[in-house]
This record gives C-alpha cells, sequence and structure tokens, in this order.
C-alpha cells in the first residue's frame, strides 16, 4: 500500500512538473513573440505614419466613385423615433406564435441548428435554435437603429411546429426569408468599396461595441432588392450577429498557436455569446494610437478586421448610438428575452461605452 501511495505521488510530482516547464515555455514563446513584434512596429511605425493619410485619402475616392451602386450606410434620421422592440421588420412584421407553424426542410447553412417553416399568412421563417437567439435579436435592432442594413430577427420563446417534423420549440430566433431581397455575394472586412470611409469604420465601432467575436467573410451580405436585377442597390450589411454580447475569447487566445481560437473553446463557452456578465466584465477600447481607435479583443481576426478606425469615426458612431434612450437600449434587449436584472446590466455597460466613444 506504501508503494502504491508512493508512486501515486511520484506521478502527480512528475505532472506538475511538466505543466509547469510547458507554462514557463509558452510564457517564454508568448514574451519573445511580444519583444520581436514590437521591434518590428518600431521599425514600421515612421513609414506606416507617413502613409497614413495618403492612403485614407485614396481608399475615400475610391469609395466614393462607386458609393452609387453600394449602399453600406443610410442616414436615420429617425433615430429617436426608432421601434427597437420590434426592429426592421417592425410590428406588423412579427411572427404569430399563436398559431403552429409548418416544418419545410432543414437548413444546412452555420454551425448552430437551423430549419425552415412557414406560416398562416405565407411567409417563410428561419428558426436558430440554441445560445445566439438571444445576443442575434439583440444585435440586430443596435446596427439598424443607427442606420445599418439588418435582417429581420425575432425572438420567439415557444414556436409550436407541426407537418414532417413536429417540435415544441423554446428560446427561438426566427428570421424573415421573403424579407424584400435577394443575396448577391459576400464581402470582406479588407476588401470592399468603402474602405477608408466613416461609414465603414462606423460598423467596425458597432462590431467592437457588441462583442462580436465571429468577424469573417462568410457573415459578410450583399443583397439587392428583389424584382430590380442588376439595376438595383447592392446592400452590404452583416448577416450574423449571433456571436455577439458575451465575451471575445479566453486564456487560450494568449498561448502559441491559440490566438485565434474561436471564443467557445475553454471551460466557460457559455460567456462567449449572449451573458451580460461577461459582456460587462471585458474591456472596450484599450488605446488610442497615431489618430487610431484600438479595440480590446482576444481572438486575432477581430483584432485585424476591426483595426484602422480613425478617432473622428469612432466618436461619430458613438454620437448616433447617443440618441438612442435609455427605453430604447432596453427595448432592444427585453426584445432578446433578457430578464430585468440583465437588461440594466446590459444597458448599463453599453451607455458606458457609448459615453467612451463621444469623449475620444
Amino acid at each position: 500500500m506504501t508503494s502504491q501511495k508512493n508512486a501515486t505521488a511520484r506521478l502527480r510530482r512528475g505532472l506538475t512538473a511538466a505543466l509547469a516547464i510547458l507554462l514557463i515555455a509558452s510564457t517564454f514563446i508568448i514574451e519573445t513573440d511580444a519583444v520581436s513584434q514590437s521591434s518590428a512596429q518600431s521599425r514600421q511605425a515612421s513609414a506606416k505614419s507617413g502613409k497614413r493619410e495618403k492612403e485614407r485619402s485614396d481608399r475615400s475616392f475610391e469609395a466614393n466613385r462607386n458609393y452609387s451602386r453600394d449602399v453600406l450606410w443610410r442616414e436615420p434620421g429617425d433615430i429617436e423615433r426608432r421601434n427597437l422592440f420590434y426592429g426592421p421588420g417592425g410590428r406588423e412584421g412579427a411572427p404569430d406564435s399563436s398559431s403552429p407553424f409548418t416544418y419545410v426542410r432543414e437548413s444546412k447553412s452555420g454551425t448552430q441548428k437551423k430549419i425552415i417553416v412557414g406560416d398562416n399568412r405565407g411567409r417563410e421563417w428561419t428558426v436558430k435554435f440554441g445560445r445566439e437567439a438571444r445576443p442575434e435579436t439583440v444585435a440586430t435592432r443596435i446596427v439598424w437603429a443607427v442606420g445599418y442594413h439588418a435582417d429581420q430577427d425575432y425572438f420567439v420563446r415557444r414556436a409550436r411546429i407541426v407537418g414532417k417534423e413536429k417540435m415544441d420549440a423554446r428560446d427561438v430566433r426566427f428570421e424573415r426569408r421573403d424579407d424584400g431581397f435577394e443575396e448577391a455575394g459576400n464581402w470582406s472586412w479588407k476588401s470592399n468599396p468603402f474602405a477608408g470611409s466613416r461609414e465603414l469604420e462606423g460598423l467596425k465601432v458597432l462590431m467592437a461595441l457588441l462583442k462580436n467575436w465571429d468577424v469573417k467573410t462568410d457573415n459578410n451580405k450583399i443583397v439587392r432588392p428583389k424584382g430590380r436585377g442588376q439595376s438595383g442597390p447592392r446592400i452590404y450589411y452583416v448577416s450574423d450577429l449571433g456571436a455577439t454580447l458575451g465575451q471575445t475569447g479566453t486564456f487560450l487566445n494568449r498561448l502559441p498557436f491559440f490566438w485565434d481560437a474561436p471564443a467557445e473553446w475553454g471551460f466557460s463557452p457559455g460567456k462567449s455569446k449572449g451573458n451580460p456578465a461577461a459582456f460587462a466584465d471585458e474591456k472596450f477600447i484599450k488605446k488610442v494610437r497615431d489618430g487610431e481607435v484600438v479595440f480590446h479583443h482576444r481572438r486575432a481576426r477581430g483584432r485585424e478586421a476591426l483595426d484602422d478606425v480613425s478617432v473622428a469615426g469612432a466618436r461619430w458612431m458613438g454620437n448616433l448610438l447617443g440618441r438612442l434612450s435609455e427605453k430604447q437600449l432596453a427595448d432592444a434587449f427585453r426584445a432578446g428575452g433578457y430578464d430585468d436584472q440583465e437588461v440594466v446590466l446590459y444597458v448599463g455597460a453599453m451607455r458606458e461605452r457609448i459615453k467612451q466613444l463621444q469623449r475620444l
């Protein structure tokens, strides 16, 4: 028995030592990489500073040249009157959960479970299950409120679905499919007609504000109004906003080879989407450098996609958001099914971050 205990103790000491070595090695690699990056950044800083204004001017010219056909943002003259409980689809567009929906088929897009259903008014909906239902409903209302296109999303606490598949769906997101637009492709954060424009900077600010950690090209859609063919304007927007309103990453993002690990990787995956406490605890603005705002984002792709935001562009978006009332912000979170305590926490964090933008 004693020899068995000694063997167990030796095994534990060995595992502890191995773990310590691994952590020390990881720290050394991280610090070495940080020093290397800092040195490279110092060498590039002067050249980058000299080129920045010219690059902005060139990109703005290109954006303006294409702007007649390509639309990213429209002036929201009625911000103060926008109904953030019902969002872009309005009250009249909301699904009627008092009647059953008919199962049509399963949707294969994305990583979350989704099905297509029809209602008693002949409309089709994409129903999304899982933890993205609440935050996506809220996020669409925030971006729509300040002038960007958004899907017509609604959070539904309970929906009865009949047909080939029968189910009692709870806490799901309904997205209107026949919303008057048709898909025309995707766009990337680094290659688009709006590079250098205030409107693109504003959209990046919103993604940072909402803590969107899944900023990838697949989620950036281009749509056209149906029935207008090639002559219709091309509308650029972010279509999937489910990976929001939580934290943007975990401790893994500080380790080598895990810079871009999804925020769901870790011991608390529930903090990555629609978690009020995690959202409130995470920093917003990291610093201001050379006239640009650097946002706190743990994931590598987020830091890369949301860079090049000028102080003026961030302040512009902050002033637009500042026109929203406490009730409007609260309505947006209530629309996502959050309770009163969660709404207070979210609205308080949002209001403080909006003030940070305005004070830049």
